[in-house]
């Protein structure tokens, strides 16, 4: 691996860290999308050092672009620095969030160890299948054989989020109205 690589490449993961840190630090809604929007595109040049340029391009512009332009609109649009925060009111919430937090991380590692293929989803040829057709006709492959439900689940997940924000949000404006 040449030198400007691996400087690129800590560089990058050292941006994408601290990013992440940035968006559970923050105490402004809005900061925390735009560090979101840091390790997003600190990850499309990892994706770039692993010769992913189509997935490189799709994280930069559908999650970096798209999706956090969906995000800053629905913060602003709810006006968040009017709202109290939810631990003011419900005292048990942190600990009920520790609980299902543990409960989840228990079930991932039960059943990502029971299965040989947990981590990479299902057993299939991608190095192979790019070496022979390209990068973006090996991805296509991937994500429409071995990965359609989750493909299709998650734009679904994403209009029910976006639905019941702006719906929280009227809800709320009207009871201070």
């Amino acid at each position: 691996m040449p030198v400007l690589a691996i400087i690129v490449f800590w560089i990058s993961t050292v941006l994408a860290v601290l990013g992440g840190i940035g968006v559970v630090a923050s105490p402004a809604p809005v900061y925390s999308a735009v560090s979101l929007i840091l390790t997003l595109a600190n990850l499309a040049i990892l994706y770039l050092l692993l010769n992913a340029q189509f997935i490189a391009a799709a994280q930069v512009l559908i999650y970096a672009g798209a999706v956090m332009v969906l995000f800053l609109f629905v913060i602003t649009l709810l006006g968040v620095r009017d709202y109290r925060l939810f631990g003011d009111r419900q005292p048990l919430q942190r600990y009920g969030a520790m609980l299902l937090g543990a409960l989840l991380l228990a079930g991932i590692i039960y059943f990502v160890s029971k299965s040989g293929t947990g981590l990479t989803g299902v057993h299939s040829s991608y190095n192979a299948f790019q070496a022979h057709k390209g990068n973006v006709q090996a991805f296509g492959h991937e994500l429409f054989n071995g990965f359609l439900l989750p493909f299709e689940i998650t734009p679904f997940l994403l209009v029910v989020a976006m639905i019941g924000a702006v719906a929280l949000g009227k809800s709320t404006q009207g009871s201070r109205g």
